[in-house]
């Protein structure tokens, strides 16, 4: 009875296994990147809303940033004594916003979990890679200083406001129905009706500091939409390029 061994058996059981690894390691290959394509898909729709959520913020912004400064120009009107107009709670509400001031909330919800999980590198393609990290680069780079501005411009004129709006007179602005205080009240203060336009007029011009205020509040808000418009076609070539691969791959 032979004892030898059946080499060509044995090879032929090797080669089947090695082959069986293989086609599993294949297949399993197809199977992650069939769910890293989808993932892949997912976080770029994702990236487009939002990118449209970013864009919905820099239009609110640019309303918000036109009624300041047609808010600091009534003020600047005032000083000259010719009111743009007679009403006086409208003078008054515009003493008292022209220095409110409103930056865009980016949405990040997509890059930072692209970033903090690794899965940045499902993105194949390099150059949507750095068209993505590109706008946000421009998003710090120009939102930093627009909330920079924010505050300057709060801590200059808002609080110079007191001088010329008594505390009950403030907060009459505040309910307004526009403002973001509307329907606000105090158990510790009431609102109080504004001052006529002579008496506003007057209150202004005893206290000159405001007016360069309101001036700088005019020329900076100008100068913000330039930043706001850079971040708005920033987003929409992002969003353009996103569509187009989206279109592509579908």
């Amino acid at each position: 009875m032979s004892t030898g061994l059946n080499w060509r058996l044995l090879l032929g059981e090797f080669v089947v296994i090695v082959v069986g690894v293989l086609m599993a390691l294949w297949v399993d290959e197809l199977r992650e990147a069939r769910v890293n394509a989808q993932l892949e898909v997912a976080y770029l729709e994702s990236l487009v809303t939002d990118l449209d959520a970013d864009l919905a913020q820099f239009d609110e912004t640019e309303a918000w940033m036109r009624r300041q400064e047609a808010a600091a120009a009534t003020v600047l009107a005032l000083y000259r004594g010719s009111p743009l107009t007679e009403n006086a709670a409208d003078l008054a509400a515009a003493v008292e916003t022209a220095g409110w001031q409103f930056s865009p909330a980016i949405t990040r919800n997509t890059i930072d979990d692209l970033r903090s999980t690794g899965n940045f590198r499902l993105i194949r393609d390099p150059a949507l890679r750095r068209a993505i990290a590109a706008y946000y680069a421009t998003v710090e780079e120009i939102r930093i200083p627009l909330a920079d501005m924010r505050d300057r411009i709060w801590a200059q004129y808002d609080a110079r406001v007191a001088n010329v709006l008594g505390p009950g007179e403030r907060l009459s602005v505040l309910q307004r129905p526009e403002s973001f205080g509307h329907g606000i009240t105090s158990d510790a203060l009431e609102a109080a009706e504004p001052p006529s336009v002579e008496e506003l007029i007057a209150a202004l011009k005893a206290f000159p500091e405001l007016e360069i205020a309101a001036g700088e509040v005019l020329y900076q808000t100008i100068n913000s939409r330039a930043g706001l418009e850079g971040l708005r076609r920033a987003a929409l070539e992002l969003k353009a390029t996103l569509e187009h691969w989206l279109a592509s791959a579908g």
